[in-house]
């Protein structure tokens, strides 16, 4: 029984998780009205934060090995989506299709390329946005680090 309810509640915990990042990803006045309460973002991820580890404790008791390899594989994916969400791998991504982009269209300033690359990834930001962005970082590195921050979200920005 407890297996089941772990299970029910691990699954709970990431379908709370889940519909948090999909809100977050909307515009503000995109949201159904429930969600543009102030309150919603943090009770729902306080939700998922309380529901998965319970799921994972409640697994852990029914059975052990199981309990472990869930957290294991939760630890993974957590690290995983750090990993892709990285500052270095960002550069890593951008410096690969710039290069790409560059033997596709060698005449093209760097700066078009850019724009053009990050307007392929965030649409929603607006041309302006994303030529002021290369504008005023128009190193690879230094704007692979700014599209890591507001991909992430940073002072109320939430793209």
């Amino acid at each position: 029984m407890s297996l089941a309810a772990g299970a029910g509640l691990l699954f709970l915990g990431l379908l709370a998780w889940l519909v948090g990042a999909h809100f977050k990803a909307l515009r503000f006045f995109d949201r159904p009205q429930l969600a543009r309460n102030r309150l919603f973002d943090p009770v729902l991820t306080l939700l998922a934060w309380v529901l998965v580890p319970a799921g994972v404790v409640l697994i852990a008791r029914a059975r052990p090995a199981a309990g472990a390899v869930t957290a294991l594989v939760l630890i993974g994916l957590w690290g995983y989506r750090r990993l892709i969400r990285s500052v270095a791998f960002q550069r890593q991504l951008l410096r690969r299709d710039l290069e790409a982009l560059r033997r596709r269209h060698p005449g093209e300033a760097d700066k078009v390329l850019l724009c053009r690359l990050v307007y392929r990834r965030h649409p929603g930001w607006g041309e302006e946005l994303i030529e002021q962005m290369v504008f005023d970082y128009p190193a690879v590195d230094d704007l692979a680090r700014m599209l890591a921050k507001m991909e992430k979200g940073f002072r109320g920005f939430r793209p």
